[in-house]
């Protein structure tokens, strides 16, 4: 069950220019984990242990968005990247591009777009996962071929490419627009649309991950609640 709805922010930050040209300072590092979660380009270490201040206002941002009061609220495990990604090919259609589904563990997760001159259809869209359980055992270590160690055949590469998206029904998509946040339950399957950017420029985001979140209620439970009382 996904306990937090889906949810759509434009212009979320105050100043994402100033935003932007501080991540241009930040050092970045390729992902070492060779994970379900494994993803393409570079991130900036955890914002927790580089800003506190930016980090902490940039989750309680998030969580107004769902809680009024946020007394005793409490949240752990919790991480915010500057990523960066770079196309695979110069050609968008190329499958190489295209983001694999998978989903994260945790409570809520999403991405705040971060390019002035993005190409909107490289945003994220969410799925739903047409028979448990899915089948993506071969498919992770081909992504992580290519994603991890450079690796690649295309005609295996694209056959477990559609065989996995074919076990999925897409549901929504959110653009890819300077400054917008997508957020979603941590449990909700996901994928990026598309890696292609202009030449010699990044794709960059901001994604968050708040895997433990402390409070009495959940936007799902209160829609549960109301509905279930006598009028």
């Amino acid at each position: 069950m996904n306990f937090f709805p889906i949810t759509s922010v434009n212009n979320f930050f105050s100043d994402p220019d100033e935003l932007v040209k501080y991540s241009k300072k930040l050092d970045y590092k390729t992902n070492i984990n060779k994970t379900d979660g494994s993803w393409p380009g570079v991130r900036s270490d955890n914002l927790y242990n580089i800003d506190k201040e930016l980090f902490n206002r940039t989750i309680l941002s998030i969580l107004s968005l769902y809680y009024e009061d946020m007394r005793g609220l409490e949240f752990s495990n919790t991480y915010i990247f500057f990523h960066k990604s770079k196309a695979f090919s110069k050609s968008k259609d190329d499958i190489r591009n295209k983001g694999w589904i998978h989903r994260d563990a945790g409570a809520l997760g999403g991405i705040i777009y971060l390019n002035k001159n993005s190409l909107p259809e490289s945003g994220t869209s969410l799925y739903t996962l047409k028979k448990e359980p899915v089948k993506n055992k071969t498919c992770i270590k081909i992504k992580e071929d290519l994603y991890l160690r450079g690796k690649y055949n295309e005609k295996i590469y694209t056959q477990k490419y559609n065989y996995l998206r074919n076990q999925f029904v897409k549901t929504h998509t959110f653009k890819n627009v300077y400054n917008t946040l997508a957020a979603f339950d941590g449990s909700q399957w996901h994928a990026a649309d598309n890696l292609w950017t202009k030449p010699g420029e990044d794709r960059l985001t901001m994604v968050f991950f708040i895997n433990k979140l402390k409070v009495k209620s959940t936007p799902r439970t209160r829609l549960d609640m109301v509905q279930q009382s006598v009028i």
